[in-house]
C-alpha cells in the first residue's frame, strides 16, 4: 500500500544571532504551514511533521527529511512545504553558471542551500514521488538564474519574503566558513544522482520576490493555491493545477512587482506522478 509523509515548514522569524535584527518579521508563514498540513491530513498522509519558526532549525529539517528517505519506498510520496524568507549565498561549487549564487531557504539558525536539497533527493529510492511547495523569494529552482534586486521603497502593506541584498551579504560574510564547508560537503551531487521524481511549485521565478500582505491570513502564493485546491474539489493533474495557481497569482496586478510562479521538475520522469491529482498518494 502506498504511503505518504508530509513535512511543513513555516518561519515568521529567524535567529538574529545568525542573521540580523534587520530581517523583516513575517506574519503568514506559520499559518501557511498549518494550512498545508491540513491539506495533507485530508489526503491521508499518515505521518506529518510541523516545524515552525524556532523549531524549524537546520538540524530539525535535515533530520526530518532524512527520516522520510529511510521510510519511503517506490510508489510512496513525500510532500514538503516551505514558507519563509528566501536568500542566497555565493556559489563555490560551480553549478550556478549564470549568477554564481546558490538560492536558499532561511531556516531559523542558518540557511539551507539548494545544493543541500539536491543531496537530500539522492537519499530517496527510485519511484518515490517528491512534491515541494516553496512560498519564498528566489524560489524558482531552489529544489536545486540570475537574481535581480528591486529598489522600490518598502511598503507598509506588502512584505517581500527575502533577505535584502545588504543583509544577505552581511550574513554570508559573517558565516562564510560555515557556508563554504556546507557547499564542499555536497559538491559531488549531480542531477544523475537523483533517482526519485521531484516536482517543485515555486512562488516566483529565481530573479523575483514573493509577497505577503499585512493582515492577510496567508502569503499570496499559498492563498491562491488554496483557492484553486478548493478544499479538494479541484479535478485535474499537476500541470493543470499549477497553471491555474499561476494564473491567479499573475492576475494580481496590484503587487509592487510581478510575481510569476514556477514549475520545476527534476529527477526521474514519472508519467503516473505527472497525471495524478495533486496531493494524491
Amino acid at each position: 500500500m502506498k504511503r505518504g509523509i508530509s513535512i511543513h515548514i513555516g518561519l515568521n522569524r529567524v535567529s538574529t544571532e545568525h542573521y540580523s535584527s534587520r530581517v523583516t518579521l513575517l506574519d503568514t508563514c506559520e499559518q501557511d504551514a498549518l494550512d498545508m498540513q491540513t491539506i495533507a491530513l485530508s489526503q491521508n498522509f499518515k505521518s506529518s511533521f510541523l516545524l515552525l519558526s524556532e523549531n524549524a532549525t537546520r538540524e530539525a529539517v535535515k533530520a526530518t527529511i532524512t527520516l522520510a528517505s529511510e521510510e519511503l519506498t517506490s510508489g510512496d510520496m513525500l510532500l514538503l512545504t516551505y514558507s519563509g524568507h528566501g536568500g542566497f549565498v555565493l556559489d563555490r561549487s560551480g553549478d550556478e553558471e549564470d549568477d554564481r549564487l546558490d538560492e536558499t531557504w532561511c531556516l531559523y539558525n542558518g540557511q539551507l542551500l539548494d545544493d543541500e536539497l539536491k543531496y537530500f533527493w539522492t537519499l530517496f529510492d527510485e519511484g518515490v514521488r517528491i512534491f515541494i511547495l516553496s512560498d519564498s523569494c528566489h524560489s524558482g529552482t531552489v529544489s536545486k538564474v540570475p537574481i535581480s534586486f528591486t529598489t522600490q521603497e518598502e511598503s507598509k502593506i506588502f512584505k517581500k519574503k527575502l533577505l535584502s541584498y545588504a543583509v544577505a551579504k552581511e550574513v554570508y560574510i559573517k558565516n562564510q566558513d560555515f557556508y563554504r564547508e556546507l557547499e564542499e560537503q555536497v559538491a559531488w551531487v549531480s542531477d544523475k544522482d537523483v533517482k526519485a521524481s521531484v516536482k517543485l511549485f515555486a512562488a516566483c521565478q529565481d530573479p523575483q520576490v514573493s509577497y505577503t500582505m499585512t493582515f492577510a491570513k496567508n502569503s499570496v502564493f499559498t492563498e491562491k493555491l488554496k483557492e484553486v485546491w478548493n478544499n479538494g474539489k479541484f479535478s485535474g493533474n499537476y500541470a493543470e493545477f499549477f497553471e491555474k495557481v499561476k494564473e491567479k497569482v499573475v492576475a494580481l496586478d496590484f503587487l509592487p512587482t510581478v510575481q510569476t510562479p514556477n514549475l520545476f521538475p527534476s529527477g526521474k520522469e514519472n508519467p503516473v506522478f505527472d497525471n495524478a491529482k495533486p496531493f494524491e498518494i
